[in-house]
């Protein structure tokens, strides 16, 4: 699927989330509601050749890979996730921050956050073509009513491995004999 493709798809389940769902009607929500779910599947069918084999989508705060060059680049990503921290997370917090200990649980809820916006932020990559992102960026950030919020952005490229450079000794293993004059 090339970038434009991708992209279109992406907004037209964007705007399935947005104020004209009330103006749908049944089938149309329904027909919204399948498109959902079988791109959550081809998240997760994705996700899991994805940990089978890493090389699928290579990525990097950097801003290139060794051994490796950028053919296109597929545009600039950026995902949020936002979770609820919870009444047990909240009372952790509390204890944690009175005994000076880390909150676990709360550290849990602020990662599960992280991972969903990473997740969405492979995918998106994997649907606009991309094998790589480049300059990967994560911000989590507290939002008012106990929410978490974590943002993550990337430029997604397509890559290509470079041509190795000669693998045996330059000299074949020869010692070249050098005389004086």
């Amino acid at each position: 699927m090339n970038l434009e493709k991708a992209l279109e798809k992406r907004d037209e389940l964007d705007e399935d989330f947005g104020s004209g769902l009330a103006d749908t009607t049944p089938a149309e929500r329904k027909e919204a509601a399948e498109a959902d779910e079988a791109r959550e599947q081809a998240k997760r069918t994705f996700l899991a050749a994805l940990e089978v084999d890493p090389s699928l989508m290579m990525t990097t705060a950097a801003s290139s890979f060794e051994g490796w060059r950028v053919v296109e680049y597929r545009g600039t990503l950026s995902t949020d996730a936002v979770v609820g921290s919870g009444i047990p997370a909240q009372v952790d917090a509390i204890v944690s921050d009175l005994t000076d200990q880390r909150s676990l649980l709360l550290g849990s809820k602020m990662e599960r956050a992280k991972r969903i916006a990473w997740n969405e932020l492979l995918f998106r990559a994997h649907e606009a073509g991309a094998n790589g992102l480049v300059a990967v960026r994560y911000n989590v950030y507290m939002l008012p009513k106990n929410l978490f919020g974590a943002s993550v952005t990337a430029t997604a490229i397509k890559l290509e491995k470079l041509a190795r450079a000669l693998d045996k000794d330059l000299f074949d293993g020869t010692a070249a004999k050098i005389e004086k004059a």
